[in-house]
């Protein structure tokens, strides 16, 4: 498979697996919203499992470098920057009435239980994606914006996983309520 159409199967496998999640993946929808002939899938991906590992890891690899971007790479002051990843995100959420929320969150909840492969890519985005908002807070500390209470490791930790809970919710509500109160929390919590 050329590199485009291995970026096409990825991006439309991300699309997909947010929207649908892992059981409910049919092989006839990807392979049609990604314009591959049938006969290629098993060709570029040993199973259903491989391609969903493999779309993970692109999902999870793409985060971090957003993340990365906008936290560590920015001139604009700390506070905000999280403020801006939040909005975005927040702005992106919305756009789906609130119907997709993290694809890693989502297969970690719907599989990574029952399943090595998925578990062993989501734990590493998990830490990747820790470690970039771990050296964010730390950088943020240092600079006397954020609060010292807690270690840079906690507040990554924190920061993470409430963020999913959060994600949850909305699904289950369809409304971003939850989200605008964790981002009012988190920026007062964090503040020096």
């Amino acid at each position: 498979m050329k590199k485009e159409n291995i970026h096409r199967a990825l991006e439309t496998g991300v699309k997909i697996l947010s929207q649908k999640g892992y059981h409910n993946l049919g092989l006839r929808e990807f392979l049609e919203n990604a314009e591959i002939p049938s006969g290629s899938f098993y060709y570029y991906f040993k199973s259903k499992e491989d391609f969903a590992a493999k779309v993970l890891e692109y999902y999870g690899d793409k985060a971090a470098t957003y993340y990365t971007t906008k936290l560590l790479e920015s001139d604009i002051p700390y506070a905000k920057r999280l403020e801006t990843v939040f909005n975005e995100e927040l702005e992106r959420l919305s756009a789906t009435e609130c119907k997709e929320g993290c694809m890693l969150g989502s297969l970690t909840s719907e599989i990574a239980g029952q399943n090595e492969v998925i578990q062993k890519v989501a734990d590493i985005n998990y830490r990747k994606w820790q470690n970039i908002f771990e050296r964010f807070f730390k950088e943020g500390q240092e600079k006397g914006v954020f609060s010292k209470d807690f270690k840079p490791s906690e507040m990554a930790v924190f920061f993470l996983t409430s963020r999913q809970g959060v994600m949850t919710r909305m699904k289950a509500s369809g409304k971003n309520e939850s989200y605008r109160l964790f981002k009012s929390f988190m920026m007062k919590l964090v503040k020096s």
